[in-house]
């Protein structure tokens, strides 16, 4: 088995074991976020947690990381990440998924042996490894996301990664052929109908945002908020009990009525990325839900259905198919008019597949990291402090600045998205609920529900 960490040549005064995968110390804070009832389902869906919800201070693990005590740590990274995209230049999705995994546990395992890490509580310790993923992840963006990799080696991709990008265009295909369906062909009771678009169309809005970021976790995050828009409306029309029953065909309708790019790639990058002992509860729960609704649309057939008037159904299916060629019959025009020969059609460029706002910001902080990537270790990082370094204090006022801005776009988009959703409730009392619950448009559509009832 190929190893690609390498130890650093310097030693703290800590003896450190010889082997180089070791588990998380017994003593170490981390903490025991999922207790046994964290993983039971309560009232028909799995418990709400703070997992992917509890505040990120991505500046702060920045911060940290240019201590210089912290140096063993960022050498490690530093090796691991230039091994991984030198010593080979194309992995397969298991060997990708096994080489990250076994580094987040061995570098997991070292973080309490060193400052500041050492010394944080449990909540900052979780914000350290949640730092060292998203750190690592978009470094690997590029060599891990199935549609990236395509821009690249094309025909040369391997078979794994090829499977991701036939699974998105099955989806993509059966969601066209398959579009025009009514609730009631899946069973969804006409009780919901009347404000079942309006949900459907908010959780689609979250969940295309799953396109726009690097992070497993940020990407598990927008999966979250488009599920729990969709459990909060079930809540409140009284079937939450109903459980999967009644979930899973609002969210397979929801993902037949949205648009989002490349939705089953970016659920195996949650899957494969994001570390296992974050990925349990609510938030597996959630994922597992999405790729079966998924799935079920990629081999769905008109016997699937409930069709109640077949003549109807015909009708409506035959139009559709018109439609579809008619589309397809242009765009192929377009394209021959238009496009530059060559061997394989245009692509997006990578950066569609990127996130600008929070990851803009996110970007603007890796820049500190790459700094330090190419710094020489010996050489004192910051000329005007000492050994402690403050998360407040550390980064640029620019970097902290461009942080705030965007964080602060983002909450004006959720206040906009819950004015649309709720018209008639005052602006002001949706405000203090956005407030109170850190934006987080899930539990802001929970709340405003009840409110309204």
């Amino acid at each position: 088995m190929i190893s690609i960490i390498d130890q650093p040549s310097t030693r703290t005064n800590m003896s450190e074991p010889q082997k180089a995968r070791e588990p998380v110390p017994k003593s170490s804070p981390v903490p025991d976020d999922f207790s046994e009832s964290g993983n039971e389902l309560k009232e028909g869906l799995p418990c709400q947690n703070e997992e992917e919800g509890a505040i990120y201070d991505f500046q702060a693990f920045v911060a940290q990381l240019r201590d210089p005590r912290a140096d063993p740590i960022l050498r490690y990274t530093r090796s691991f990440l230039n091994n991984f995209v030198t010593k080979r230049e194309l992995w397969t999705c298991e060997e990708q998924r096994k080489l990250v995994d076994d580094f987040k546990v061995f570098v997991y395992g070292k973080l309490p042996l060193y400052e500041p890490f050492q010394s944080l509580n449990a909540g900052k310790f979780k914000n350290a490894q949640e730092g060292i993923e998203k750190l690592i992840m978009g470094k690997l963006y590029g060599y891990c996301f199935s549609p990236s990799l395509e821009l690249r080696f094309q025909d040369k991709l391997d078979a794994s990664h090829q499977e991701d990008l036939d699974q998105d265009e099955r989806l993509r295909r059966k969601r066209a052929e398959f579009c025009f369906i009514d609730p009631g062909h899946l069973e969804i009771p006409e009780s919901l109908s009347r404000r079942l678009l309006k949900f459907t169309q908010l959780s689609g809005k979250e969940l295309a945002r799953i396109t726009e970021y690097k992070a497993p976790r940020d990407k598990m995050v927008c999966v979250l908020n488009a599920c729990r828009v969709l459990f909060g409306f079930l809540k409140h029309s009284g079937l939450e009990n109903g459980g999967a029953d009644a979930f899973v065909p609002v969210l397979v309708y929801t993902l037949l009525k949205s648009d989002v790019e490349s939705l089953l790639s970016n659920l195996n990058y949650i899957e494969r990325f994001r570390y296992t002992e974050f990925l349990r509860g609510e938030s597996a729960y959630y994922l597992s839900s999405v790729q079966g609704a998924a799935n079920f649309i990629a081999h769905l057939k008109q016997e699937s259905l409930h069709i109640s008037d077949v003549s109807t159904f015909e009708e409506r299916y035959t139009a559709n198919q018109e439609i579809l060629k008619q589309e397809e019959s242009h765009a192929e025009s377009s394209t021959s008019v238009t496009a530059v020969p060559s061997a394989t059609p245009p692509r997006p460029a990578p950066s569609h597949y990127i996130r600008r706002p929070l990851d803009e910001a996110t970007s603007a902080l890796l820049v500190k990291v790459s700094e330090l990537f190419s710094s020489n270790p010996t050489e004192p990082r910051d000329k005007e402090g000492g050994p402690e370094v403050s998360a407040e204090t550390d980064l640029d006022p620019d970097s902290t600045r461009l942080v705030q801005q965007l964080q602060e776009q983002e909450n004006q988009r959720v206040l906009e998205e819950l004015h649309d959703m709720f018209p008639e409730m005052d602006q002001g009392l949706i405000h203090d609920v956005c407030e109170a619950k850190k934006y987080r448009i899930g539990m802001c559509v929970d709340v405003l529900l009840t409110l309204s009832s």
